[in-house]
């Protein structure tokens, strides 16, 4: 039995694909040792030649599991997980690629840390920067901040949602709240435990849902950057409502793990802070009108 299985959920992401597919066969602990992990290709009822691509390079060393309709990241892994058996998990985004070593550094920091059920690398965006690919979970007051501008403020900077991890240079070992999807090794015993991810989620959140039930399980979620990759960010999703996507997550998992008094309070006082605007706009026009009648 393989070490790790990769699982790569693509929907008429075929360019990508491939060289996601690529850098995962050039990793030198694979190249000296084919069986230390296996490779999946969750297909969302891809219409472009993605499978034939995948069958025409890789043939019988990729499994293809065909999902024959969209079901989103969420299903598409879980799909995958079940015709799956190694004991890691990696989830690579077809927009991502790993670089070497990157498997072995996760399989080997989890067999160190038996309490880790998520691992991530360091991950680096298309233009070579490190992206913030951590993060904390939301508190009332920081996903405030977050879903509006005053999180910018110098006032209120400190309290905003992962405002220490900015200040973080990714360079050490460091337990985390979550990581993002794009790329990160899952312990399989905890993933199938929690009943893997909440489908619910069709696209966004449900790696956060997935950390979120993680950590009150009990379980760590650690950065690891030993391992690296990178990911351009321009898959399958971009550019087609992905901000509509992730309001709707986001709004799931606000009520799912805080419940609808919080979530709703949290609306109202994001729309509050506009009726404080025409407010403050009024008062400031009305003393110009008085200063000009004078």
């Amino acid at each position: 039995m393989s070490t790790v299985d990769v699982i790569l959920v693509n929907w008429n992401d075929a360019d990508n694909l491939i060289a996601a597919l690529d850098s995962v066969f050039a990793l030198p602990e694979i190249k000296a040792d084919p069986d230390f992990a296996s490779v999946t290709v969750s297909d969302n009822g891809s219409t472009d030649d993605s499978l034939a691509r995948v069958q025409q390079r890789y043939d019988s060393r990729v499994q293809i599991v065909e999902n024959g309709r969209n079901l989103g990241f969420a299903a598409g892994v879980n799909r995958a997980v079940a015709q799956t058996h190694a004991p890691y998990l990696f989830l690579l985004n077809p927009d991502a690629m790993v670089q070497p070593g990157a498997l072995r550094s996760l399989a080997d920091f989890m067999e160190r840390h038996p309490r880790c059920a998520l691992a991530g690398p360091k991950i680096y965006e298309a233009d070579g920067s490190i992206a913030e690919s951590c993060g904390e979970f939301d508190t009332w007051l920081g996903a405030f901040l977050r879903s509006s501008a005053w999180g910018e403020w110098p006032w209120f900077r400190r309290f905003a949602n992962a405002a220490e991890l900015r200040r973080w240079d990714y360079s050490n070992e460091r337990r985390v709240d979550l990581l993002i999807g794009a790329a990160v090794m899952l312990r399989r015993s905890v993933f199938e435990a929690l009943g893997g991810f909440d489908e619910r989620f069709f696209m966004y959140h449900e790696e956060v849902d997935l950390a979120k039930r993680v950590n009150e399980a009990g379980y760590e979620a650690w950065f690891v950057p030993s391992a690296q990759a990178t990911h351009s960010g321009q898959g399958s999703s971009g550019g087609r409502g992905v901000e509509a996507y992730k309001q709707r997550s986001r709004r799931k998992y606000w009520v799912k793990h805080h419940g609808r008094l919080w979530y709703y309070s949290l609306s109202a006082a994001l729309m509050g802070r506009y009726v404080l605007y025409l407010a403050l706009l009024g008062g400031a026009a009305a003393v110009v009108r008085r200063l000009a009648m004078r």
